[in-house]
């Protein structure tokens, strides 16, 4: 007598059905999420998320904006603060192009946004992020570091309620680049207020704009 042979083929449609269908429920739920928070925010963050939003539009002609998988860049103890909003992406070049050691590559810059509702908690964020900087190093406000061993290209504004930070990898960097970030960054995310602190391969570390009193760092928290 021959054996009934099972409908795997039903079994196995069914399955992935209800698989695609868990997938697509669990999708509508994070988005309804993420709209609802989005109602949550305040005016002030509303604002500057549309900021965020049109500094990386105007970039969308020659980069591919990346914000899954990205691995967290060594920033310092900034990464492990408690923020009111996070967001970190990536903007790829869309042609690989040669970099300065050689290779035909992506070229890939890094970006993390912290925002405090208070500006208060911004000063104690930025308080202990000196003490534990870029690569886990210690700086003082306003004081220029000739040399920072391990850094790589990175521009950070300082906003009074906002921390803005652009990295990249040394094989990517050219003067040319690291001029264009920083002029696409003020021009869309500074204030007269903003702090930018400037950093090249192994250093120099400066304070560029608006730089604190090193004798005085009091004014700064």
């Amino acid at each position: 007598m021959k054996k009934k042979l099972e409908p795997t083929f039903t079994l196995h449609f069914s399955a992935f059905t209800k698989g695609l269908m868990a997938l697509i429920v669990a999708l509508s739920c994070s988005f309804t999420m993420q709209a609802q928070d989005e109602d949550d925010d305040s005016e002030q963050l509303k604002a500057f998320k549309t900021k965020i939003e049109a500094f990386k539009s105007s970039q969308a002609e020659d980069y591919e904006l990346k914000f899954l998988n990205i691995a967290e860049r060594n920033l310092g103890v900034i990464n492990e603060t408690e923020t009111d909003y996070k967001e970190v992406f990536m903007l790829r070049t869309l042609e690989k192009k040669p970099n300065n050691v050689g290779h035909n590559v992506y070229g890939k810059f890094f970006f993390s946004v912290f925002y405090f509702e208070y500006a208060e908690d911004r000063q104690y964020a930025l308080k202990d992020w000196m003490g534990e900087f870029l690569q886990g190093q210690p700086i003082r406000p306003g004081r220029t570091m000739r040399t920072y061993p391990y850094a790589s290209p990175t521009l950070i504004l300082i906003n009074d309620n906002e921390i803005i930070v652009c990295n990249y990898k040394c094989s990517d960097y050219s003067e040319e680049n690291f001029k264009e970030w920083k002029t696409a960054l003020m021009s869309s995310l500074a204030t007269d207020n903003t702090m930018l602190i400037e950093v090249l391969c192994e250093g120099p570390l400066e304070w560029t704009k608006n730089p604190p009193d090193p004798k005085n760092s009091r004014k700064l928290f």
